[in-house]
């Protein structure tokens, strides 16, 4: 994102390099001695904001955070934030996700209710829902959900971990900002293929240190297709 920024200050560094050094080994004319203050001033000056843009800057912009705010949840290296939404299609569970680092990865959400909540997938309670993340990239996964009549209003209360899987090592960090610590769960990312969308799973999996969500559903939510509706992932920024 700053590289053409970061390829100036490169050259304006080494040219105030060049340029303290002849003010300082061969120009002798007392007239100059302001140059002498000055040049090594700008080139230090140069330096350290090129230090900062290669050590403490972020490469890309914390867009997770303008859109929910500063607090959020992270599964090494992919940060998420999970919300109910009731749009015109009808109610659905909201999962928005910005990945830290340059390379692609693989990640795995999963809900446990701890009462009665929404449904995802008919028959079951606890549910994987799996999808793949470009390096760098934000975005919301979109998956259709059943709010039953009694349910609506209330406050559900879920167990959640989230994992994810970069194949290819994390590459270089784009955004330094993490996010809050969200559990573990043991996942064969070696023995099983990667299977996007929404997964019934055994409710008997251990979740290492869930963190506990209180999502608000919908007073007033159409019924209708909610199940038959597909999941989808909308990209939102890319690098």
């Amino acid at each position: 994102m700053h590289e053409k920024r970061n390829f100036i200050l490169v050259i304006l560094l080494t040219c105030g390099v060049l340029w303290s050094g002849y003010e300082w080994w061969y120009t002798g004319d007392e007239g100059f001695i302001f140059f002498r203050v000055v040049a090594p001033l700008i080139t230090l000056g140069l330096g350290a904001w090129l230090t900062y843009a290669l050590t403490l800057e972020d490469q890309l912009p914390d867009h997770l955070g303008e859109i929910i705010g500063a607090q959020y949840f992270e599964a090494d290296g992919v940060c998420i934030f999970p919300v109910i939404r009731n749009p015109e299609a009808g109610p659905e569970l909201s999962i928005y996700y910005q990945n830290r680092f340059e390379n692609p990865c693989s990640v795995i959400v999963h809900l446990r209710p701890t009462t009665d909540s929404f449904v995802v997938i008919e028959g079951a309670s606890d549910v994987h829902i799996a999808f793949t993340v470009g390096g760098g990239d934000v975005g919301i996964i979109h998956q259709p959900i059943f709010v039953p009549q009694h349910m609506r209003g209330e406050i559900v209360e879920l167990h959640m971990v989230a994992v994810s899987h970069y194949p290819r090592s994390h590459g270089g960090e784009m955004r330094r900002h993490e996010g809050i610590s969200c559990g573990q769960m043991e996942v064969d990312w070696a023995g099983n293929a990667m299977r996007v969308g929404a997964h019934e799973v055994d409710g008997t999996i251990e979740l290492i240190n869930p963190v506990t969500l209180h999502l608000a559903m919908p007073k007033a939510c159409k019924d209708s297709g909610s199940l038959q509706r597909t999941w989808r992932q909308e990209l939102l920024f890319t690098t």
